[in-house]
């Protein structure tokens, strides 16, 4: 049961469950149509959809975590790669089977279609034949779609036929936003991604260019998320809490940019480890300051 656990990572469950409140607090016309069988519902099918994705990833890179990520690839060789396997299709299939029961209650047919997406992209990015975690700049535009602006589109379905178009640019504001954060923690995983032959975004742009970029993604995708939030409603000082976590995160790229402009590779990456295990911690603030917007947004309907 550990091992299970741990190959579905609960520990970015707590950055994942406002990529389902935002757009639901959003969509709902007060609180009490959020605690209803559809938050339940998409709930749920984001839960699936996002272990989907982290199973077969673990299970594609078992051999590749052997060395800096022990916890994930022991807990795979332990359960077995059968075992793996597995949990990886009941996984599929249950996301698959629920996203059509949504569909059917809500009339709105596109779900199917949209869950479908999701999983194939998810196991493309891990899998051949695109294997998109190396393919270079493809990767960011891959974990921006699967990891938050899928999901959250899916989301918007299950309540509404058409979101408006505000909505639809917070998403897009939110996916920069956070995946902004994760190109930099990509970048502490160069030497055995190059190693290993993997042509990831990080290694792509060299290791300084991706902390630029991931700092260029937070700024855009804040503002674009900030002026969306205003746009939707009164968010109040919901956007100081976005704000501060947001300059956060700018304030220790900032750091780490200065640090390894101009260092050899290995004296880089030493110095860009320690404070990338941050990284669960900034998407979490990122996240949580967003969400507390979006529920002043409805808050003040």
């Amino acid at each position: 049961m550990r091992d299970s656990l741990t190959i579905r990572r609960p520990e970015f469950m707590v950055a994942a469950f406002p990529i389902v409140m935002i757009p639901t607090l959003l969509m709902a016309a007060d609180f009490g149509a959020v605690v209803s069988w559809r938050f339940v519902g998409a709930f749920v099918l984001a839960y699936l959809l996002f272990q989907f994705g982290d199973i077969i990833n673990c299970l594609a890179d078992r051999d590749l975590d052997a060395k800096y990520k022990v916890r994930l690839s022991g807990a795979v060789h332990r359960l077995g790669v059968a075992n793996v396997r597995w949990q990886m299709r009941l996984t599929w299939l249950a996301a698959v089977v629920l996203g059509t029961l949504l569909a059917v209650w809500t009339r709105h047919w596109d779900l199917i279609p949209l869950v479908v997406l999701e999983l194939l992209w998810a196991a493309q990015y891990s899998v051949r034949p695109l294997h998109l975690k190396a393919r270079g700049l493809w990767q960011v535009l891959t974990l921006c779609v699967i990891i938050f602006t899928l999901p959250m589109l899916i989301v918007t379905r299950v309540y509404a036929a058409a979101p408006p178009w505000e909505l639809l640019t917070l998403i897009a504001g939110y996916s920069v936003l956070q995946e902004g954060v994760i190109l930099v923690n990509t970048a502490e995983d160069i030497p055995e991604d190059a190693e290993a032959g993997l042509r990831t975004s990080a290694l792509t742009l060299g290791l300084a260019n991706a902390v630029a970029v991931g700092a260029a993604m937070v700024t855009v995708g804040g503002v674009a998320c900030t002026l969306s939030l205003l746009a939707l409603g009164d968010p109040s000082w919901g956007l100081l809490g976005l704000g501060v976590a947001a300059g956060w995160v700018l304030w220790e790229l900032a750091a780490i940019w200065i640090a390894v402009r101009g260092k050899p590779l290995e004296a880089a990456v030493a110095l860009l480890r320690p404070p990338a295990r941050r990284m669960p911690a900034w998407l979490t603030a990122i996240a949580w300051g967003v969400l507390s917007s979006a529920a002043l947004v409805l808050s003040h309907r």
